[in-house]
């Protein structure tokens, strides 16, 4: 339960996601007062008669980058005691974020980036199934 005047914003990432890097931080700008917040659970003192006014996204601290920014969701929240604003980035910087309720949002593109982990997996086995393959030759004297 949450404290009174407060808010809780609980910030997630995908378990899948390439965003596990220090690099990417969310941007939190909650009623026109912006702060970058690490990955978790956060309390920030609103008044419970005031509204909330909040927009999240992530931030890619990489010059090398096409987007600097992405996961981009904002939202107004009500008045109300016992606030809780969830916020869950995408699994891949193509995608949107997702902000609500708590319990009630989801990480989107985890079907994308499952598939591109897969295929690296795949990949890899197939490129030590060759190295082995070469090595036994070798051993077999099929290789010269």
């Amino acid at each position: 339960m949450s404290a009174p005047d407060t808010v809780l914003i609980v910030l997630k990432r995908s378990r899948i996601s390439f965003l596990r890097s220090g690099a990417y931080r969310p941007f939190v700008t909650i009623n026109g007062h912006t702060d970058v917040l690490p990955w978790g659970e956060h309390r920030v003192s609103i008044p419970d008669a005031q509204p909330l006014s909040i927009d999240i996204y992530v931030n890619v601290r990489d010059p090398k980058s096409k987007r600097w920014t992405f996961g981009r969701c904002d939202a107004v929240v009500p008045p109300g005691i016992g606030r809780v604003v969830e916020y869950s980035a995408p699994a891949q910087e193509s995608f949107k974020g997702d902000l609500g309720p708590s319990g009630t949002t989801r990480s989107h593109g985890l079907i994308a980036q499952a598939l591109i982990v897969g295929a690296l997996g795949l990949l890899c086995a197939l490129i030590l199934l060759g190295f082995l393959g070469m090595g036994l030759a070798a051993l077999s004297g099929e290789l010269r």
